[in-house]
């Protein structure tokens, strides 16, 4: 029996990389949801150095779909369409994982909304963001 060579017994081993979990190395993304064209609250905010994409809350999952690393999700209290706690639903449900900033009026008690939406969704990050501040 020959000896074999290190060379010719060492397997080759290649590393399957999902495409899901990578997030591409770029600037921040955020996905603004339900505010008109001239309101987008991105002047001073956290994501105002990233990329922002403005998009209806019907085409939430597709964009979700197509860029699952979106660091944040901004929206206001409440759109024409849905209110905060229904779009953190439909976040939880598409398995989102980075931050929900919500844009509000200035109100008494935002801890009591804040609290209402991460008991109902547990795996969210929620930041209330009074809109005097922007």
């Amino acid at each position: 029996m020959a000896p074999h060579s290190g060379a010719a017994c060492m397997e080759q081993r290649h590393l399957k990389i999902d495409a899901r979990v990578v997030r591409p190395v770029a600037p921040s993304l955020a996905l603004l949801v339900g505010f008109e064209q001239d309101d987008h609250p991105n002047h001073c905010m956290p994501f105002s150095a990233g990329r922002c994409e403005s998009l209806p809350y019907a085409l939430l999952h597709a964009a979700l779909a197509c860029v699952p690393w979106a660091d944040y999700v901004v929206s206001p209290l409440v759109g024409d369409q849905f209110d905060a706690l229904d779009l953190a639903a439909q976040l939880e449900l598409a398995g989102y994982r980075g931050r929900y900033m919500v844009v509000t009026p200035s109100l008494p008690a935002p801890g009591v909304i804040r609290r209402e939406i991460e008991q109902l969704c547990p795996s969210l990050t929620v930041e209330l963001i009074p809109r005097a501040r922007i």
